[in-house]
């Protein structure tokens, strides 16, 4: 009897590597996820040190124009919103009521409300030659400066944290 015709069912080595197995599958999405671990963190603390550039950068420049007002009038304790905004109309400005910031310790007003991102900046005549600025960033960290143009040694930069709260001299 003769043998009947078979067909050989052979795979050849491109029909075996046609697709990805389950395991390699597996190893990609693993090392994306590593990636993004390691990413993702990174970009988060660069972005809030940008936010936080940005608040210092605003302080500083409200720092130039408040001492240009100080120049023209010879005190602290006369400045008004609408003078600043005069010498510097890119910035909001919002005068306080109360003290903002003290260097020892250090220390800004967790009642701050204006905002970096919106160039509001808050100021507050303390005396004749004392003179309190700051600002919130995006970030929450607040900044703030005092400026006493008598005795030098008692001006100093001051960042509240928003983690903790606590203040730190110095930027």
């Amino acid at each position: 009897m003769p043998e009947p015709n078979r067909q050989h069912c052979s795979l050849t080595s491109t029909d075996a590597d046609a697709g990805f197995t389950l395991i390699e599958l597996l190893v990609v999405v693993i090392i994306i996820a590593m990636l993004a671990a390691i990413a993702i963190p990174t970009y988060l603390s660069q972005r809030e040190k940008a936010m936080d550039s940005a608040a210092m950068v605003l302080v500083r420049n409200a720092l130039t124009v408040v001492q240009t007002a100080f120049v023209d009038s010879g005190s602290y304790s006369t400045l008004t919103e609408a003078q600043l905004g005069v010498l510097e109309p890119t910035i909001t400005w919002t005068q306080s009521d109360v003290d903002l910031v003290t260097t020892t310790p250090a220390w800004v007003s967790n009642g701050i409300t204006t905002l970096a991102s919106l160039h509001q900046v808050t100021f507050y005549p303390e005396s004749a030659s004392v003179v309190d600025i700051a600002t919130k960033s995006e970030s929450g960290n607040i900044f703030g400066i005092q400026i006493n143009t008598v005795t030098l040694g008692d001006t100093g930069y001051v960042k509240v944290k928003v983690i903790d709260g606590s203040g730190s001299k110095g930027w």
